[in-house]
């Protein structure tokens, strides 16, 4: 197996409602290394929307619209984040699905429900809650989801990181495909930084991976 068999890989949230400052911010960011996918809820901004989706598409990364399904389609996003999996039927899943976009769905707080979701056949399972707070530690129940997810699930999940260094690590060693981080980058003094230094922890704890599997 690859190195990147045992990377994980940032999944970057932008701030609710951004404004015309932020395209600087995530274009900081995305100058700081790896970043797969940017996860994106609109303002009121049309054209901002627009450039901002084509900022991180032009670096390289996914951008997904927060439960707008039309905004997505609107602005050539590589699809959509869904705060419930009810939110859409599956034939409409398939239907986005069969133009070649993204579909990930978060709300989910029990293993039975994890395997209800992932069996519609959604791209990843998003463990965590963006409507809360960041705290230092991840949530206890989105690292046991993610990590038990992880460990016997081929769909990807993604998993929303507490702040600190360590509860962003753990998750890292625990084998989630996708690390959800916030707070970190956009309070930082320089996004592009701390993206550097996340991506820098995850080619490290890549490695510890591959070695402990040889």
């Amino acid at each position: 197996m690859a190195l990147s068999d045992y990377r994980s890989r940032l999944f970057l949230i932008a701030p609710d409602d951004p404004q015309p400052a932020f395209a600087d911010q995530l274009s900081a960011a995305l100058s700081g290394g790896d970043v797969a996918c940017v996860l994106l809820t609109p303002s009121h901004d049309a054209a901002l929307n627009k450039a901002l989706v084509q900022q991180g598409q032009d670096a390289g990364a996914a951008v997904l619209i927060a439960d707008d399904t039309p905004a997505a389609g609107r602005l050539g996003a590589d699809g959509v984040h869904l705060s419930q999996a009810k939110a859409m039927d599956d034939a409409t899943l398939a239907k986005w699905q069969d133009g070649g976009s993204i579909v990930g769905t978060a709300g989910i707080n029990t293993r039975h429900l994890a395997l209800d979701t992932g069996e519609r056949g959604f791209d990843y399972l998003f463990f965590g809650r963006t409507d809360r707070e960041q705290e230092p530690e991840t949530h206890p129940k989105t690292t046991a989801l993610a990590t038990w997810w992880a460990e016997v699930m081929a769909v990807p999940c993604v998993a929303f990181s507490g702040t600190s260094s360590a509860a962003f690590e753990a998750l890292a060693h625990a084998g989630v495909e996708f690390i959800a981080v916030r707070d970190e980058v956009w309070t930082a003094t320089d996004p592009a930084e701390a993206v550097r230094t996340l991506n820098s922890a995850l080619d490290r704890i890549a490695q510890l991976r591959m070695e402990a599997a040889a």
